[in-house]
Order: structure tokens, then sequence, then C-alpha cells
């Protein structure tokens, strides 16, 4: 009996014993853990990315300017403001003019701000890019609703009787802007700065430096009439043609004159007329053209000049676009009627956006 107790507690401290050790070393084992997890171990630098390796000695670095940024990146886009007109567009006359249904009735609009090449004007070919200019302004416009903005700096409609306005699309894009930013259109300025005036000649900038659209010497080169019918632009040292006199600029800077613009009334600066960077070489009454010539050595840009018929007070359409050096052309009124007079005097005055007289033409 004795000797059975003794071997149930032999078995028992035997138990003990080991159950003893099991949790010791467990302890030891969770010590040995957590300083494992204190100890911070460094990771090591992660390769670097394509874009992030020096170029070696064989490979040379790419260049940053290989892609060039869109023109639209390089300035401020125009924010589409709140509280404006419904419109749907009906017709896509060309690449500036459009018909549209507003509130049940139908209006011809011209958008502000631009000017493209001529494609539907009557006795007048189809300029450079006019095609492609119409083409874009249908994809952006066919059947789009759109809003319509107004410009209180610009008359409510045009002398032919179509509404001024920017044209907005649903997606918050401004059809006006958009013309001239991807390359179909020219800026215009008619007679006073508008709203959107700094953009816009931005946008120009940008088209015509990244070469786009009208702006690429593979299409236009920035003229209005294609090359193989652009105006040769005579030597310095051929004389004109006897027909086309020359009014030979005098030794006046140009644009030394404030400006006088008077709604195409008499000038009192006439007399001093510098006649230079564009001077008026001739004024064809009976066939309601006049010709101009740019006497500078830089090209000249005509878009919001304007050109006066003295006797009648009134405006020679049709004058825009730019003038190469030495270039001359011809600009037919584009306008209904007749302005100049054909029995009676009737000088010729041409000014510029500011409204300063450029050159004069003593009929």
């Amino acid at each position: 009996m004795v000797r059975r107790r003794k071997r149930r507690a032999g078995r028992l401290w035997i138990i003990g014993a080991g159950l003893f050790a099991v949790c010791c070393a467990l302890a030891l084992a969770l010590i040995v853990f957590r300083r494992a997890r204190d100890v911070t171990v460094p990771l090591p630098a992660p390769a670097p990315t394509a874009t992030q390796r020096s170029p070696s000695p064989q490979t040379p670095a790419t260049s940053s300017r290989a892609t060039p940024a869109p023109p639209a990146s390089t300035h401020t886009r125009p924010v589409i403001p709140e509280g404006l007109v419904r419109a749907r567009i009906t017709n896509v006359v060309d690449g500036d003019t459009v018909d549209v249904l507003i509130d049940g009735s139908e209006e011809r609009l011209r958008l502000i701000g631009i000017d493209t090449p001529e494609t539907v004007r009557p006795d007048h070919p189809v300029e450079c890019f006019g095609r492609e200019a119409s083409a874009f302004a249908r994809e952006l416009l066919n059947g789009q609703d759109v809003l319509l903005e107004d410009d209180p700096s610009q008359d409510n409609r045009d002398r032919f009787g179509r509404l001024l306005r920017y044209v907005w699309l649903p997606d918050g894009r401004l059809v006006n802007y958009e013309m001239i930013v991807q390359g179909y259109a020219f800026e215009y300025t008619y007679n006073r700065p508008y709203t959107y005036q700094a953009q816009f000649r931005a946008a120009q900038l940008a088209a015509r430096e990244a070469q786009t659209g009208l702006w690429s010497p593979s299409t236009c080169d920035g003229e209005r009439q294609p090359p193989e019918r652009a105006t040769p632009i005579p030597p310095a040292t051929t004389a004109p043609p006897a027909s086309l006199p020359v009014v030979t600029p005098p030794q006046t800077a140009a644009h030394s004159l404030p400006p006088s613009f008077n709604g195409c009334r008499p000038d009192p600066n006439s007399a001093s007329a510098p006649n230079t960077p564009v001077a008026i070489v001739n004024i064809d009454k009976r066939a309601e053209e006049v010709t101009l010539r740019n006497v500078s050595d830089a090209p000249v840009n005509l878009d919001g000049w304007i050109m006066c018929s003295i006797r009648g007070n009134q405006t020679h359409t049709g004058i825009g676009g730019p003038l190469g050096p030495g270039e001359t052309r011809v600009y037919r009124h584009a306008g209904d009627g007749t302005i100049w007079s054909n029995a009676e005097s009737d000088p010729g005055a041409l000014y510029d956006p500011e409204g300063r007289l450029v050159a004069y033409w003593p009929d």
C-alpha cells in the first residue's frame, strides 16, 4: 500500500516537473520574440525607376521638350459663367456663323472674337483651311444644345442683323476659343476689345507657336490664301505697276498719331497720316475695291482694322487677315450695296484696331 502511494507520488512529481519545464520554455520564447519585434531592420533602398535612373554615357537622356504640351495648357481657358441662355444649333453656315433656335425662334449668329477663312462669301474664292474650319465647327456643333453668352462691350447684333454671342458646349468648352486654339480661326477684334480678348489672343499665339491647323507650314502657314494662289511678294527693287500709284510713306514713325477714329467722319489728322506700315495704293470706286500694301519688312495682321469711306461716313468691310512684307492685296467690299461715291470726291482712311489713323487716300 505504501509502495503504491510512493509510485503515484513519483509520477505526479515527474508530471509537475515536465509542466514546469514547458512553461519555462514558453516564457523564454515569448521574451525572445518581443525583443526581436522591437529591433528595426533597415530595408534596402528601392531600385530606381526608368524615369529616375541617370542616363548612362552610352544612352543620351531624352529631352523634356521632345513631346510639346498642347497649346491649351499654356494659358488660362475661359470658365463658363452662370445664367446663360439655352439654344439649339440648327445649321452650321461656316466656321464662325451658325443658325440657332432660341425659344422657338431661329436666329443667325456670329461668334464673337474669331474669324475663320471664307468658304461661302459670294464672288470670293474659298480661302485656305476654310473647309477644314467649317468641318470642325460642324463636328463641335451640329444638333447640339448650347448656352449663349452676350458681351456688354459689343453690340447685340452686327450690321447684317446677326446676333453676336459666345457659344458654350454642355461640357463647358467655349466654341469661339476652341476654334482659335485648335488652329481653325484667327482672333478677331472689331472696333472695341471684348471680354475674352486676352485669352483668345493667347490661344492664337499658342496655336501659331505649335504650328497647329492653319498655322502649319504644310497647310496655310497663317495665310488666308492657298500657297498656290498667294499674291507674290515683289522684289524690293521692282517698280510697282503704273495703275497702282504707291503713296510713299514719309519719315514718320508708325502709329505716331493719337487715336482719332470718329465714325468715318473727316479726320483732322489726314494730312499727317504716316502711310506705314500699310499704305492705300488704290481705291476702285466702281468695283468697290480697296488695294492695300504692306510697305514694312514685317507681317501685319489687319484683323480689327477699319477702312472708311469719308464722304458717306461708311465702313468698307472685308479688311482683315495677315498681310506679308511687301505684299499687295485687293479687298472687295463684303457688305450689301455700294459705299463709294463714283461721281464725287470720296477720300479713304485706314485705322488700326486702336483707332489710330494709319493711311489716307486723298481722292
